[in-house]
């Protein structure tokens, strides 16, 4: 298996003189060029069909999210990302951060696939100083192809949607809003997130975890069979989180044998300076706009 390259385009934070950064999230993910006849057959994970999986591009480039505004796309240029070479576009969720760049990213030229979960065009609102903020995607949001419990982007990705939420365990959906006046909540339905299998082992990429860490792992085990998962990378939405979730979020990451927690955007400093002290066998790093990080 050929080397994974995740390129962080945009973030909270810029690790490298140059590069930009602004509240939002967009990642670059590399999956190299690994031989045709390599294949993924019917993988025991997504369980896709060989027919389908041989259609399937091997290699190449995708990308996760598009952050606020077209930072993300200044970035790439200055990374060495050619955006235009991407086979695709997978989305979290439909926040204004994750999706606020796609009508930059289609006005460069974006032609490829673009998936997310049905939920991901709806209108939503964030409450604020007594206020009702629009929060949701570009309107109207390009077409996209819908994404269900498990969908293959491409042999080493896939896509996992309609996490399924146990009650009592945390989840970071307070606060919003499908209607300005608050009247119907907005769980965040479409909350996703990425697996992504490296030669290390599976990768967890996340958005902003509105579901949760623990939901979205063990969500992940029930579709996948997954006992392990070697990293998560992206948001964990704890930034307003208590030590109870802080908590869980620690025990989730042992229960998977996580080695490597690389987190930034919504994770909020506090919180994974917390994680770091109470995880033993974890190493903790912070996301930042401008890192590669290979896997």
């Amino acid at each position: 298996m050929r080397q994974r390259r995740v390129v962080v385009l945009c973030d909270n934070e810029s690790a490298t003189p140059g590069i930009g950064c602004e509240w939002g999230l967009a990642l670059a993910v590399d999956l190299g060029s690994p031989p045709a006849t390599q294949g993924c057959g019917r993988c025991a994970r997504c369980g896709s069909d060989p027919d389908e999986a041989d259609e399937a591009e091997e290699g190449g480039l995708w990308l996760w999210d598009t952050g606020q505004t077209d930072l993300f796309l200044k970035n790439a240029l200055a990374l060495g990302i050619d955006i235009l070479e991407a086979r695709g576009l997978a989305l979290s969720h439909g926040h204004y951060d994750h999706t606020g760049g796609m009508n930059a990213l289609l006005a460069a030229g974006f032609a490829g696939d673009i998936y997310a979960h049905p939920a991901c065009a709806q209108d939503r609102y964030a409450k604020e100083k007594g206020k009702a903020r629009h929060i949701g995607p570009p309107s109207p949001l390009p077409q996209f192809r819908h994404a269900g419990l498990l969908t293959p982007l491409a042999p080493g990705l896939t896509l996992l949607a309609d996490i399924t939420r146990e009650p009592g365990r945390f989840e970071a959906v307070q606060g919003f809003s499908l209607d300005t006046q608050a009247n119907e909540p907005d769980s965040v339905p479409d909350d996703a997130f990425l697996l992504l299998e490296t030669a290390r082992g599976p990768v967890v990429i996340l958005g902003c975890c509105h579901s949760g860490l623990a939901n979205s792992l063990h969500t992940l085990r029930q579709r996948t069979g997954l006992l392990q998962v070697h990293a998560v990378l992206g948001g964990l939405h704890l930034f307003k989180a208590g030590t109870a979730a802080i908590e869980e979020t620690a025990q989730a990451l042992e229960d998977f044998g996580v080695r490597e927690l690389i987190v930034g955007h919504c994770t909020g400093a506090e919180s994974a300076k917390a994680l770091g002290s109470r995880l033993q066998s974890c190493r903790v790093h912070a996301l930042a706009a401008g890192q590669t990080w290979v896997f």
